[in-house]
């Protein structure tokens, strides 16, 4: 859901790329990354493993200029797209305002394309968002590779509601900022409608990439710097509790981190001696982010004890399976043993 902070006269637009494994999801994150302007982009944070690119998210805030007297601030998600992060898929998708789905064109992914865009709606619906209602486009990616299904093919397995879709090469960046584009446009123009703003027509292709309408004017970079920390002690930290199959621990730990990289701001450090001084300003952001924060972690909480009441009823099942396979060796011995005595007397 939009986030409205009037004190700060900000909005803040979360749009999450989601798609199965190796779809290209990090790739998009990527290229725009490289492409829009570095004074008005957050810092990439991109987790890779050894079976998955892009383990939990990655985070990239955009700042594209202002609607009205509100400055505009895109933050772009991707999910994990292993089935096993399910639980994370779903906390990522908490709040979400547009979702751009990467599905990979080549024809032997396509049941992987299926099962994933069938778990997303089902993940939106979880988090009481209508699929029919968000902003969803679909991106056909990897359309450079052989054994590609066509559009139409495409379109006939996933795009039965009649979705914006465009093809892509993600790894080319063809088609990256077309998506990007076409998806904050939908955006733009469904919050316009839910809030009233006057939304004056798309710029042309070839403009500004930044601009999103005509409404939406250039703005000085955002005076919050994003302090360049190493990332190899945090990557650690959420590798090995990952390892430890802890997702809440590590999606929290990711959490905390984007937390500190938003909000540290050394020119507001007090000299030795000296108390903390925040404006108001900046306290309202601050208290913001705390609460965001504090529904996404109870949202992770949420699903925590959904895992742990599924484990128990796991096990449930498991004793009584035990307890069949029991009775099952219990009748068969008493059957040879029925069998060795029917023997015996015919025998005599």
């Amino acid at each position: 859901m939009a986030l409205f902070n009037y004190a700060a006269k900000e909005i803040t637009l979360k749009i999450v790329y989601y798609g199965p494994g190796l779809s290209g999801k990090t790739t998009n994150l990527q290229h725009l990354h490289s492409a829009l302007d570095p004074e008005k982009t957050g810092r990439l944070i991109s987790l890779a493993t050894e079976t998955d690119r892009t383990l939990f998210f990655d985070f990239l805030p955009v700042e594209l200029g202002k609607i009205k007297d509100f400055s505009v601030r895109f933050q772009l998600y991707t999910v994990p797209g292993q089935i096993k992060y399910n639980l994370t898929r779903k906390a990522v998708l908490k709040g979400a305002d547009a979702v751009v789905f990467v599905a990979d064109s080549q024809r032997q992914v396509m049941e992987a394309d299926i099962e994933s865009f069938a778990n997303m709606k089902e993940n939106l619906l979880s988090n009481n968002i209508n699929p029919d209602n968000i902003a969803l486009v679909l991106q056909y990616n990897k359309r450079d590779l052989p054994n590609i299904l066509t559009v139409d093919e495409l379109n006939k397995i996933l795009n039965s509601g009649g979705y914006i879709y465009l093809e892509a090469e993600a790894i080319n960046g063809k088609g990256v900022k077309e998506t990007f584009q076409t998806v904050t446009k939908l955006l733009i123009k469904d919050l316009s409608g839910k809030y009233k703003f006057d939304i004056q027509p798309p710029a042309q292709h070839g403009e500004a990439f930044t601009a999103v309408s005509d409404e939406i004017i250039e703005q000085p970079p955002s005076s919050i710097p994003l302090e360049e920390t190493p990332l190899s002690s945090l990557s650690q930290e959420l590798s090995e509790a990952a390892a430890a199959e802890e997702p809440a621990q590590f999606y929290q730990l990711q959490q905390e981190h984007v937390f500190t990289e938003k909000y540290k701001e050394e020119s507001e450090m007090p000299k030795t001696g000296e108390p903390l001084r925040y404006s108001s300003e900046r306290l309202d952001r601050i208290t913001e982010s705390l609460r965001e924060n504090t529904h996404m972690l109870a949202g992770i909480k949420s699903a925590i004890n959904e895992l742990l009441d599924e484990l128990k009823k796991s096990r449930e099942e498991q004793k009584e399976v035990l307890a069949i396979l029991r009775g099952i060796k219990i009748n068969e011995a008493i059957e040879r043993m029925k069998e060795k005595e029917k023997k015996g007397w015919l025998t005599k």
